[in-house]
């Protein structure tokens, strides 16, 4: 009797398939390293009380029930407020929709758009989930190059020459997961221009807009005039609320050609009646109080950043570009000169097997992700100098 569809056979989460292994090397009393899941709550990044204590007001007060399948209005309204502010987008609290976390707006978004091999292109390499669930629906997810030589920006002829006429949508996704990339203000425009040219939707993932380094996030809603675009945000990585699950989309639809997309992506909110109603209004108050603590959090992650790229660059056979966003690297392993493995699969897990460090192959993250291993730089520098020098002295013994 066949028991599981092939389409839940065919689903692949390379971040969370490696965990699995490392808690099988755990058990042998290894200590790991976890720099393969990007959650920075498990480091010494603190959510701030103020935070914690609306949530626990909101249960304390009774707000523990259904909301609308929407959003609450209060932070559907709070959302509108802070897009103007940030960016000068001017979206109404009607085109905000809260999801759980951004996954769920993913799941939405695919759900309501591919089917019968219609195609979604994504930079490659991708975040999994994009390429899971675009097959999942029965669509063919489609990467475009992301150009490593020029510092993964993405490579606009390639992306030309992958649209036709099953093509529903292009994915930016600024800055990246896993390369940490910003697309630049012009390159934006161009895929813009592009997606208008094609009368394309674009999806624009941005739950790291807010972990910058040297220059700040460009928001592409701010950029299109009369191309549709749908953001993807959250409250999770920049404040500190990984657990709560809790994230937004908006629709920027200049010329309204979005309403039956957006009518039946309510649907799907509605059939799975809300997200959390606590956590709502928690994030109503950190709209009304941002707080210090993404600033400072940045802060902190610059230097690990530098620190890590820099110990990545002395390393023989790895090569990285230095990410501008997010808290991702994404280095190269040279599997010419270290022939033991016979791909990055192989290596990251015999790495994880015997130093106990656990990053993510990258081979998960798509076609483009080949021959890569990402790596988080969320602990703390001391913790970092021993990871590094586990990685130089596990490489300095392979060959």
């Amino acid at each position: 009797m066949k028991m599981i569809s092939q389409r839940v056979k065919d689903i692949s989460y390379a971040i969370r398939e490696i965990a699995a292994v490392a808690s099988e090397v755990a058990k042998s009393g290894k200590k790991i390293y976890h720099l393969n899941i990007g959650d920075p709550v498990i480091y010494d990044f603190k959510m701030p009380n103020y935070i914690s204590q609306a949530l626990a007001d909101a249960s304390f007060n009774g707000k523990n029930y259904y909301v609308d399948s929407l959003g609450a209005p209060e932070l559907r309204e709070g959302i509108s407020k802070s897009l103007k502010k940030s960016y000068n987008i001017n979206v109404n609290s009607e085109d905000v929709l809260v999801t759980s976390g951004v996954t769920e707006a993913i799941f939405f978004l695919i759900a309501s758009l591919l089917e019968n091999k219609k195609e979604l292109l994504i930079p490659g390499p991708s975040y999994p989930l994009y390429i899971n669930y675009a097959k999942f629906f029965d669509g063919v997810p489609v990467e475009y190059e992301l150009d490593e030589t020029n510092n993964w920006d993405p490579n606009i002829d390639d992306l030309r020459k992958k649209i036709n006429d099953k093509t529903q949508a292009i994915l930016i996704c600024s800055p990246n997961n896993p390369t940490g990339v910003m697309y630049s203000e012009k390159m934006i425009k161009e895929i813009i221009d592009l997606a208008g040219e094609y009368n394309l939707i674009i999806f624009s993932d941005e739950i790291y807009d807010q972990i910058t380094y040297e220059k700040p996030f460009t928001c592409p809603a701010n950029l299109s005039k009369d191309v549709p675009l749908i953001g993807l945000n959250g409250f999770s990585k920049s404040h500190l609320a990984t657990g709560w699950r809790l994230g937004y989309m908006y629709y920027h639809d200049p010329e309204n050609k979005l309403a039956e997309l957006k009518a039946n992506v309510a649907k799907l909110a509605r059939a799975r009646l809300s997200a959390s109603s606590i956590a709502q209004y928690a994030a109503v108050e950190i709209l009304k109080n941002p707080g210090t603590h993404t600033k400072e959090m940045v802060s902190k992650l610059k230097e690990r950043r530098d620190y890590s790229y820099t110990r990545l660059r002395k390393i023989e056979g790895i090569t990285c570009v230095k990410p501008n966003g997010a808290f991702y690297l994404f280095p190269k392993i040279d599997l010419n000169e270290f022939k033991k493995w016979k791909d990055d699969k192989e290596f990251t897990i015999d790495l994880l097997k015997t130093t106990g460090i656990c990053g993510v192959y990258g081979s998960g993250f798509g076609e483009y992700g080949k021959n890569h291993f990402r790596l988080t730089f969320l602990p703390r520098v001391d913790i970092l100098k021993e990871v590094y020098n586990s990685l130089e002295d596990f490489l300095s013994k392979t060959n």
